[in-house]
């Protein structure tokens, strides 16, 4: 079909019509304090990053955007929150990749589907991973965590903080790749976990660096490796499971933040610039690096794709009976 002059002037008045309505949504958003979901209890690597995002986004953007811990099932209980709010830009959730990925392929009857059900904002931050047990236990290095577990195979308990969290999965691909068979033991997110490794009531854990740093310098608990390819920035002298024996090791956490299925691009855009903007600070840099993460700041584009790859690289794991759907 062929459009005469005039059809074709007023579709174009529609879109400059849809470009300064949509100028106009960003410019007036936001009118009031924004929800900021954080999928985790209190005191996690996860909430901090989810603080450290809605404390920018308040100093950048005018209104009060307030955290709200909706903490379980490895922040499935937030990510089913998000999942059914209004795509207006007024609820958020910023979090580890659980909910935003692996929930989707080790949860069975998961509410959501974070494909499908969220709007991707923005990558804010990766970490390593640290290996570590109680100060009580007799391992210093990886190798002798694997003799400890092949010699204790009824009683070496890892923990991690939730069913489907990088601490979980990377403790899966350590048992594989090391042929030993170890005790999966999941918990509500990080304080409850380090609370148990500092008391010796389990052994080892795997889980995100940023709380577990003050007690490692203190000796409380010891750091066994890093999880990454390369030695974490924060312990240099820590050698990677790699470098210890495991070739080719190498698993990384994830943070970012996402809105529902629906949020308008013009507000997603300006979070995702505003995020952008705060993490090329070097206020951001430095706080970053003391809790051990490296700032990203990775498109919506960026975020998707990320998610997919988790999500792809979590599936044959399951499938093989590495991780038990939960």
């Amino acid at each position: 079909m062929i459009l005469d002059r005039r059809e074709f002037m007023a579709l174009g008045g529609t879109a400059v019509l849809l470009a300064s309505a949509g100028s106009v949504l960003a410019d007036s958003w936001p009118s009031k304090p924004v929800t900021v979901i954080s999928p985790y209890p209190p005191g996690g690597g996860s909430d901090i990053i989810a603080r450290m995002v809605a404390d920018a986004l308040t100093a950048a953007l005018g209104q009060q955007f307030v955290i709200e811990n909706i903490a379980g099932a490895a922040g499935a209980l937030g990510g089913g929150k998000l999942a059914r709010s209004k795509p207006d830009g007024y609820t958020i959730l910023v979090s580890g990749s659980a909910p935003l990925a692996a929930n989707k392929v080790v949860q069975k009857n998961l509410a959501y589907d974070p494909q499908a059900d969220f709007t991707p904002i923005s990558l804010v931050s990766e970490t390593p991973l640290l290996l570590t047990c109680a100060a009580n236990v007799p391992v210093r290095s990886v190798q002798e965590f694997i003799a400890f577990v092949k010699a204790n195979p009824d009683k070496a308990n890892i923990g991690n903080p939730g069913a489907g969290t990088k601490g979980h999965i990377a403790a899966a691909i350590l048992g594989s790749k090391a042929g030993i068979k170890l005790s999966h033991v999941p918990y509500k997110g990080s304080p409850p976990l380090l609370s148990d490794i500092l008391g010796g009531h389990i052994q080892f854990g795997i889980d995100t660096a940023s709380n577990y740093l003050p007690h490692i310098q203190e000796g409380k608990i010891r750091a066994l490796a890093a999880t990454s390819a390369k030695r974490a920035p924060v312990l240099p002298n820590l050698p990677t499971v790699a470098e210890q024996g495991i070739d080719g090791f190498n698993v990384t956490g994830w943070f970012a933040a996402v809105g529902p299925k629906g949020l308008p691009p013009e507000i997603t855009r300006k979070l995702y610039e505003t995020i952008k903007a705060w993490i090329l600070t070097p206020d951001a840099q430095k706080k970053l690096a003391a809790i051990g993460m490296t700032p990203i700041g990775g498109t919506p584009e960026e975020l998707a794709k990320a998610t997919e790859l988790e999500i792809g690289s979590i599936r044959p794991l399951v499938e093989a009976g590495l991780v038990e759907p939960t």
